[in-house]
């Protein structure tokens, strides 16, 4: 449902309302993420001349994350906009030397298509991973793992003393503490 014919859009535009899933939209076996149930695409494709294809409409979905921290499982909702162009992939593109090239504001929004076909499968893979967090929490004042028994620091308190920063080892010395 997600690979559309550029040829069947119709010259008033199409509609398209799709629920997500992760086979569609290549994210299956993903180990940055998984794709949870009940995501949405609603976007309408326009084509502009014979070779370009507008898609406007918005992504719903919910990602499920691993806490950097205490790496446990958590939610990550995502509501995005989508306002995209794409052209046909011309022959031989591929074979162009890749020298410096400066790029425009408008190649930041335009994608390429093959054969005829426009995979917004594809397409929507890439919006999850330009909206995933670089650090990704399950909360913002996660306490993580012990790093001596490995316990959950968010679900019970553990029982090990506190390690010493190694860090502030020789401000210990320097107030005549001990030199751990």
């Amino acid at each position: 449902m997600l690979l559309i014919e550029v040829s069947q859009i119709p010259p008033e535009g199409m509609d398209l309302f799709a629920p997500l899933d992760a086979g569609e939209v290549h994210v299956e076996g993903e180990e940055s993420f998984a794709l949870e149930s009940g995501g949405t695409l609603r976007c309408t494709l326009e084509r502009g001349d014979e070779r370009t294809v507008h898609v406007r409409g918005a992504l719903q979905a919910r990602l499920r994350l691993e806490c950097g921290r205490c790496l446990e499982p958590f939610p990550f909702p995502l509501a995005q906009e989508l306002d995209l162009f794409y052209l046909a992939h011309r022959a031989g593109q591929e074979e162009e030397e890749e020298d410096e090239v400066e790029l425009q504001d408008h190649d930041m929004v335009v994608a390429y298509y093959r054969d005829e076909r426009l995979d917004l499968g594809e397409m929507l893979r890439e919006q999850f991973i330009l909206n995933l967090p670089m650090k990704r929490l399950c909360r913002e004042d996660c306490l993580g793992l012990c790093p001596t028994c490995g316990a959950n620091r968010n679900s019970a308190p553990c029982a090990c003393p506190p390690e010493p920063d190694p860090r502030l080892a020789v401000l210990g010395k320097l107030l005549g503490g001990s030199s751990t």
